[in-house]
């Protein structure tokens, strides 16, 4: 099937768009130029603007013909799913670190036509002969900028000296202060350049406590979450983020942790029941600033402030998206200043004294049975609602892995429900279910 028969509108569709924002009809208005340049802060759609651009450029033959390279397996992982939702009508795989090695040697014996993955994993799969980079035409570098600040451009120069048939490169930044290598051999490309929009959806507030309450004032903060929000805490190390986790786990606040200190299965799962409404909170590094997939944030609380205004701005950039609103809140100190790069002094936010979160609306249960066990959402749906005590509105987001999957089940029944399914089968299997 030719992408030339898949019409926009029903991919827009697919997506939940209505149409092309800023970026994508730009991109789209350039897509027959070999050399792209999208300069555009996160949120701003670029994933969909290239995505759109590539496949234009698909033809049907075999062998991969679009290489997607991005710097976190969690960006990784955001891509092939905005694919999927497309439903493009190609084979569509995902290589990364941590992911099964011998997994993916097996998916690519039929070679995909658009291949995503981090630099590293990409090099290991071309020095052991299980990709053939020679079929590659068109190759994406998202988040360029942030691949060069991670240390990937030695892998990058060889997986791009290695596929010698490139006829078309398209680089996605979030920051204009990028010097491309000359083994990207980007000569005169064509510039998409889009600033913030969110600036008018979102509203930057501030609250003050003593230096030696830090804990304290962010504990409050998280206390006036109404039921329905969420929000994401940003520290500038993975070390302030565990001090974070330490105390308010104390305090009973239910909460998700997302740093590079964790195994990538761990960052996996603790993103996972942050999205699906397990945990109203999340504590995160700058790796949580771009690249992870959270359709809907209420806050993001700067418990440090970055230095830098591009880190402030990726960070607010995980709210306010697509017309939605949010609030950016700085906790800061009574000996802190306010960072130079706002232009004015942010409002202090109204808080109740006598706070306290709510539970999550859910609680996950993880099932080790996934797409290697021929399972899908349609199977779990059936599952979960034979009983009786169940409804529609008691299940929520449903995600599934190579080989586990987790169900958001509604609080106040996940107990009941544990307890009448660890002897049920699913397919004719005996799947094992642990509630997180």
């Amino acid at each position: 099937m030719s992408i030339k028969k898949i019409s926009q509108q029903s991919i827009l569709n697919n997506l939940g768009f209505e149409h092309l924002n800023e970026i994508q009809h730009k991109t789209l208005k350039i897509s027959n130029q070999k050399n792209i340049l999208l300069i555009a802060p996160t949120g701003s759609g670029k994933t969909v603007a290239f995505l759109l651009v590539l496949l234009e450029k698909l033809q049907e033959k075999n062998g991969i013909q679009t290489l997607i390279l991005a710097p976190t397996r969690e960006l990784v992982l955001q891509i092939e799913s905005v694919l999927k939702k497309m439903k493009v009508p190609f084979k569509v795989s995902a290589c990364y670190g941590g992911h099964p090695f011998q997994v993916e040697k097996k998916n690519l014996k039929e070679p995909p036509t658009i291949l995503i993955g981090t630099p590293g994993r990409i090099k290991d799969h071309i020095n052991r002969g299980t990709i053939e980079p020679e079929s590659i035409q068109t190759i994406i570098f998202d988040e360029f900028d942030k691949s060069l600040e991670f240390g990937f451009s030695k892998e990058m120069e060889f997986i791009v000296n290695k596929s010698i048939n490139i006829e078309n490169k398209i680089l996605a930044s979030a920051t204009q202060s990028i010097e491309v290598p000359e083994y990207i051999s980007f000569q005169n490309p064509k510039i998409v350049e889009v600033e913030s929009k969110n600036t008018n959806y979102l509203t930057i507030k501030k609250w003050v406590t003593e230096k030696k309450e830090k804990f304290e004032g962010l504990t409050l903060l998280l206390n006036n979450l109404n039921t329905d929000e969420n929000a994401i805490v940003f520290a500038n190390h993975r070390e302030a983020c565990n001090r974070i986790s330490e105390f308010i786990e104390k305090h009973n606040i239910t909460h998700s942790l997302f740093h590079g200190g964790l195994e990538q299965k761990d960052r996996e799962l603790e993103l996972t029941k942050f999205r699906n409404g397990s945990t109203k909170v999340l504590i995160a590094t700058d790796i949580a600033a771009r690249g992870i997939d959270i359709p809907d944030l209420d806050f993001v609380i700067h418990y440090q402030i970055p230095p830098q205004e591009s880190t402030f701005i990726h960070r607010n950039g995980r709210t306010a998206r697509m017309k939605a609103t949010g609030t950016s809140v700085l906790l800061m100190t009574d000996a802190d200043y306010t960072p130079t790069y706002l232009d004015t002094e942010p409002e202090l936010i109204t808080l109740r004294e006598d706070a306290k979160i709510t539970t999550p609306a859910f609680r996950t249960i993880k099932i080790n049975k996934g797409k290697k066990d021929k399972v899908n959402k349609v199977d779990y749906v059936g599952f979960f609602l034979q009983f009786d005590f169940m409804d529609k509105a008691d299940l929520g987001l449903i995600e599934i892995k190579d080989f586990s999957s987790y169900v958001a089940v509604s609080q106040s029944k996940a107990k009941k429900l544990f307890s009448v399914i660890k002897d049920k089968k699913l397919k004719n299997k005996s799947p094992r279910f642990t509630i997180l």
